[in-house]
C-alpha cells in the first residue's frame, strides 16, 4: 500500500503536523510506503485553465514541484491531506496544489484515477467550536470525491493554540488514529 501524505501548513513543526507524525507511528506494516510531501517548502503554481490536460490523458502541462505530487497521487492507494484552518478554509498552499488537480478530470469531467483512493483530513484548528468551519471543510473533500477519489473522511479538532497542544490531548490522539486504522484498512 502507497499513502502520499500533504502537509499543508506553513509551521513546520505545528500542530498540525505534530498531529500528522503522530498517526503516522502507527504504521506497523513493512509493506505501506509513505510519500510525504510539505507544501509550504515547494514551488507550486496556480493552476493555469489551458485545457492541456483536456486534449489528451497527459496530466497537468506545468513543470513545477506539483509535478511529481500529481504524479505520485495516481499511484497512491491512500491519501492523507494535514491542514490547519486558515481564514475560515484550508491553507492557500493546499488549495493551489487542488486546483491543479483539475487535470484528474476528461473534457466530460469523468475521472482519469481510480476511485478507490481513500483520503483521511487531519484538520486542526485554534476555535472552540469544532464545527465551526465543516461545511466549508466538506466541501473541500466532496471536490476531492469529484476530481476522482474515494471516500473522504474529515477529522477535526479545536482549540490548538500553542503548538505542541496536540500532544497534550490524549482523546484527540487517540481518535486520530482510529481515523487511520479506517483509512488504511481494505
Amino acid at each position: 500500500m502507497k499513502i502520499v501524505t500533504l502537509l499543508a501548513s506553513p509551521r513546520k513543526n505545528g500542530n498540525t503536523s505534530l498531529l500528522l507524525n503522530e498517526v503516522l507511528k502507527e504504521i506497523k506494516d513493512e509493506n505501506i510506503e509513505v510519500k510525504s510531501y510539505y507544501l509550504n517548502g515547494l514551488n507550486i503554481r496556480g493552476c493555469q485553465a489551458c485545457y492541456a490536460c483536456k486534449k489528451s490523458d497527459r496530466l497537468c502541462v506545468l513543470k513545477d514541484d506539483a509535478t511529481e505530487i500529481i504524479e505520485e497521487l495516481t499511484k497512491a492507494d491512500r491519501v492523507i491531506i494535514a491542514t490547519p484552518v486558515y481564514m475560515f478554509d484550508i491553507t492557500a498552499q493546499l488549495k493551489r496544489l487542488i486546483d491543479r488537480l483539475f487535470c484528474f478530470l476528461k473534457e466530460d469531467y469523468s475521472s482519469k484515477i481510480a476511485p478507490d483512493k481513500k483520503v483521511l483530513w487531519l484538520i486542526t484548528q485554534g476555535n472552540i467550536d469544532k464545527n465551526r468551519f465543516k461545511s466549508i471543510l466538506e466541501n473541500n473533500a466532496s471536490l476531492m470525491n469529484f476530481i476522482g477519489f474515494g471516500e473522504n473522511r474529515l477529522f477535526i479538532t479545536e482549540n490548538l493554540r500553542t503548538p505542541g497542544d496536540v500532544l497534550k490531548r490524549e482523546d484527540v490522539l487517540l481518535s486520530a488514529k482510529k481515523e487511520f486504522e479506517w483509512l488504511i484498512k481494505k
